[in-house]
């Protein structure tokens, strides 16, 4: 349903008034009787005024709303670092010298993706918006850490402990894509540290 404007409210007002059915008022704004059905419905006794003013807060209330919140920025720097720009990343591949690529999303914690790129010589490739397949071990990894930390829980309430737990979990369970290994023997086998 696209947003009806401030004077097609105003036009449904004075149409309900003079007692038109709502076919003859979708007829006269161009519009789907459902849109004036429902838009009616919005407000009652309708009010043109008090619809557009709902309508404007309900559309501000659309979208995707930015999640990290000052709390969580604490959370993650104190934990993973990772919004000092992913030094917990750098070190990390610092120690393993066959990585030849590192994958990620979008997110803005690797943003700085060309300082990784600079530090570490290795190229870092971004997977497509909206294409979960393409990071198909990742999103299985999400999955299991929702077991444990579903999305109601906000993440600040995850200690330390629980977070080891998890990860141990997650490394020792042997994975198909891995011929049944665990992803941390496999790591133990194929990683060559130095």
């Amino acid at each position: 349903m696209t947003s009806l404007s401030s004077q097609e409210r105003t036009v449904i007002q004075t149409l309900l008034e003079l007692n038109y059915s709502v076919r003859a008022i979708a007829l006269f704004i161009k519009r789907s009787p459902s849109t004036v059905s429902i838009e009616i419905h919005q407000v009652t006794p309708y009010k043109a005024e008090i619809a557009h003013a709902l309508a404007l807060k309900k559309r501000h209330l659309r979208g995707r709303h930015d999640t990290l919140t000052p709390a969580i920025a604490v959370f993650l720097n104190h934990h993973i670092g990772i919004l000092k720009g992913t030094p917990v990343l750098i070190r990390f591949f610092q120690g393993i010298k066959n990585a030849k690529s590192i994958t990620v999303d979008r997110g803005r914690e690797f943003a700085k993706y060309n300082e990784i790129e600079q530090k570490l010589g290795i190229p870092v490739y971004f997977a497509h918006p909206y294409s979960p397949e393409e990071r198909g071990s990742n999103e299985i990894l999400n999955r299991y850490v929702r077991r444990f930390i579903p999305k109601e829980r906000k993440i600040e309430t995850v200690s330390a402990k629980e977070l080891d737990q998890i990860n141990h979990w997650i490394n020792a369970r042997p994975m198909k894509t891995l011929n049944w290994q665990s992803p941390r023997k496999v790591f133990q086998q194929f990683a060559v540290f130095g």
